[in-house]
């Protein structure tokens, strides 16, 4: 393995060691413990997704600056995320961790777009390798966030995730690949008309970014309502540690070997196919995690589906651009994502949301998806 890919795989890591961190202890805290509900979760998702519209502009940037310079643009996203250690009210802090994401999605694509370099036609197998930590890390993360709190309270969580993804950005940064496409080697503006049958793939991805996004809202108060109905008894240190390993430690560490599967599998077969496949079990899923009580919504919770679809929807771009135009096609990909996750935004507003009409309104959208994802593959096989 290249050394800089080496210590990309060390950088991913620790980032979404931040990651499992970040995301275990926000949706319990801004929804259970600052009282502000699913509707403060469904908030300050939709504002992240907001944020992530920008990644559409990461290929004109990239043109102009460079893509190193935008990773190191990347690294400023630890400065919400320290700030908001001294905020107490759940939309407020929702305001300030959601600005992680805008200089999140400036440099992801570039940090991805130099992971398919080199891969020589085989980007399953390039991305998995550089994810296969990934899961380590949000496993590790979302295990340690309870000792955390525990020892330190929420300030502590939310200062180690500033540090920690600050030190992982550095790692992007002074490893960024030496054979960089660089302002100068941009030969032309990419387009999405670019990429065919794939804008069909863009538009059912944002729908179904949507289904998961709105699943993963409702899943901190539902974990947590089972887990005191679990353990009456105990303190919310321990509820907070217990959370943490169920909502991301296990489903984490069992998306290592998850990640390796689907590199292979969409390196043979259509990620079109995966997709389709990961968004009727989302489906599925949904219904079983909110109509069940006890361990069997926690087990449910454990499914790991994320990485199928992240491995999937991101080779499907590498292999439908060129080295020159794959920051731009891999922004515009994250910006239709953001589309999806910023549909949840507005069930925030909704006073009377519960389970069953997030449900209804999943399987709906779910099914348009899979027929566009079926419509685009019927269009290309003309």
């Amino acid at each position: 393995m290249e050394i800089w890919r080496l210590f990309y795989s060390i950088a991913a890591t620790m980032e979404f060691l931040m990651w499992g961190v970040y995301f275990a202890f926000t949706r319990r805290y801004v929804g259970v413990e600052l009282g502000g509900g699913i509707q403060a979760v469904l908030f300050l998702t939709g504002l992240e997704w907001l944020y992530m519209l920008f990644a559409a502009v990461a290929g004109k940037l990239a043109r102009l600056l460079g893509e190193k310079k935008l990773v190191l643009i990347g690294s400023l996203g630890f400065l919400p995320l320290a700030t908001s250690a001294f905020v107490r009210n759940p939309y407020l802090i929702s305001l300030v961790l959601s600005l992680t994401s805008l200089a999140w999605s400036f440099s992801w694509p570039a940090i991805m777009s130099s992971v398919f370099m080199t891969a020589k036609e085989r980007f399953g197998r390039a991305y998995s390798l550089f994810t296969i930590g990934t899961g380590f890390g949000w496993s590790i993360g979302s295990f340690i966030m309870g000792f955390i709190y525990l020892a330190g309270g929420p300030k502590a969580v939310l200062l180690l995730c500033s540090v920690l993804y600050l030190l992982s950005y550095l790692l992007f940064y002074f490893f960024f690949p030496v054979g960089e496409v660089s302002s100068e080697e941009y030969r032309s503006e990419f387009r999405i008309s670019q990429l065919g049958g794939l804008k069909y793939v863009f538009i059912a991805y944002s729908l179904l970014v949507f289904c998961r996004e709105a699943y993963f809202s409702v899943v901190p108060i539902k974990l947590s309502a089972e887990i005191s109905r679990l353990f009456p008894e105990e303190s919310v240190g321990f509820h907070y540690i217990v959370y943490g390993i169920v909502y991301g430690g296990l489903t984490a560490f069992l998306s290592v070997p998850v990640r390796l599967l689907a590199g292979a599998l969409v390196d043979r077969y259509d990620p079109r196919t995966i997709l389709k496949l990961s968004l009727a079990s989302y489906i599925a899923l949904y219904w079983v995690f909110t109509l069940t009580e006890g361990l069997i919504p926690i087990l449910v919770w454990q499914v790991p589906l994320y990485p199928v679809v992240d491995t999937a929807i991101n080779v499907a771009i590498a292999k439908n651009s060129t080295d020159e135009s794959r920051t731009h096609a891999l922004g515009v990909g994250l910006a239709f994502s953001a589309l999806g996750g910023l549909f949840v935004l507005p069930l925030s507003a909704y006073p009377h949301i519960d389970l069953f009409s997030v449900g209804t309104l999943i399987t709906a959208v779910g099914v348009v998806s899979l027929a566009i994802l079926g419509y685009g593959k019927s269009k290309a096989l003309r």
